[in-house]
């Protein structure tokens, strides 16, 4: 694919199948695309079969822990840092290299040993991460180098909000998503201790997805001042609603798709534009959208979708993870579905798809942009860097 250049990966050589038992239970411990494919194949649905014959043995599963990247944000112009299912948070330090990959930095682990969910830089020097049902913790690096990373405290709430699994930090604000659909605003800074303002509600009160699932994965900034800003969500319910913070005034709740099956996964913003990336289900279905806000009132407007499939026998099309990006020719969008593959495009008055490429193992990973110089990373189990040309 003409546009982008790759380094190496780096990671444990650990591959998930493309196909689990339908065996494991699909609680809040398992990745959303697994989650997907078991529903699917409890009611029959078949998947095209894998390259090696499927066995048994006379043993039985007791569980699985996920390594693969749940999320991932930028820290500076060198830095990022991956959040991952069995509990770890690692910042790694980018290199433009061929042969070398990126360079770990520091790693963690989360207070609660739990999944980390959700990570966002606050500040310069400091992160803000998921913990457990009743607190978020906060770390930082007094030089600023992310090597001398430690934790600052965790900070507790309501366990009725449950975990944090969406999140971000504007306008001296926090803005935390959690998996019950509701949004907490605190007031917090570098130079500010996490003081809790206020909860919002922006359930779907009729869940796009099977499972009653109200989890808000995605956090975006649309505008934002030194001392208030606009954001969007985009929830598991198939919510993007827009809201004013820190007042909570919620503008407008829109359902992405009213025909989904399967809700939202992440959310990019670039000006007015939006991109929501879901899960497809059935030939018809799509699992990329592209939307403009009206920043004056909130009104979401559909401009276009897109389904980002290799082997369309498969009943479902996981999109991970979108992200806005920029090449040579200029605006682009990078995705990362669960075929391992990372897809590339424009967007203008429709969305154009520039093609794909195969990078990783199954299940999809979390994308993060950097501008100036355009850097992509991409982390499933592994970790891949690329620069566009």
């Amino acid at each position: 694919m003409a546009g982008i250049a790759w380094g190496t990966g780096s990671g444990d050589a650990a591959r998930t199948p493309a196909d689990r038992p339908t065996s494991l239970p699909a609680g809040e411990g398992v990745p959303p695309a697994l989650r997907s494919r078991l529903e699917l194949a409890g009611r029959g649905v078949r998947f095209p079969p894998n390259a090696t014959p499927a066995t048994a043995l006379p043993i039985t599963a007791n569980g699985t822990t996920y390594q693969m990247a749940q999320t991932l944000a930028w820290l500076d112009d060198d830095h990022f840092a991956v959040g991952r299912w069995d509990g770890s948070m690692t910042v790694f330090g980018f290199t433009e290299s061929g042969t070398a990959g990126p360079l770990i930095t520091e790693a963690v682990n989360s207070p609660a040993f739990q999944g980390v969910r959700m990570l966002s830089p606050l500040g310069e020097r400091s992160i803000v991460t998921s913990n457990d049902n009743s607190s978020f913790a906060l770390w930082t690096s007094p030089s600023g180098s992310w090597k001398d990373l430690r934790l600052v405290g965790t900070y507790a709430y309501d366990e009725a909000l449950t975990v944090v699994t969406g999140g971000i930090a504007v306008a001296g604000h926090l803005v935390l998503g959690h998996s019950t659909g509701h949004l907490s605003v605190w007031r917090a800074s570098e130079r500010h201790a996490p003081r809790l303002l206020r909860t919002i509600d922006v359930r779907n009160p009729a869940p796009v997805n099977p499972w009653d699932l109200h989890d808000i994965y995605s956090v975006e900034v649309l505008a934002g001042s030194r001392d208030s800003a606009l954001v969007v969500t985009g929830s598991e319910d198939g919510y993007v609603c827009v809201l004013e913070v820190p007042s909570g005034r919620v503008l407008s709740r829109t359902v992405f798709n009213p025909s989904a099956q399967r809700g939202i996964n992440h959310v990019s913003v670039r000006g007015d534009a939006v991109l929501v990336a879901n899960c497809s289900v059935g030939p018809s279905d799509h699992n990329l959208w592209y939307y403009s806000v009206d920043r004056s009132n909130g009104q979401v407007t559909l401009r276009d979708k897109v389904n980002l499939i290799v082997d369309t026998r498969r009943p479902q099309a996981f999109n991970f993870s979108t992200i806005w990006g920029s090449y040579a020719q200029g605006p682009c969008w990078f995705a990362s579905t669960e075929e391992g593959a990372l897809w590339m495009g424009t967007a203008g008055a429709k969305l154009e798809v520039i093609g794909y490429q195969e990078v990783t193992s199954p299940l999809g990973s979390a994308l993060g942009w950097r501008d100036d110089p355009g850097r992509l990373a991409m982390v499933a189990h592994d970790l891949y860097e690329f620069v566009t040309t």
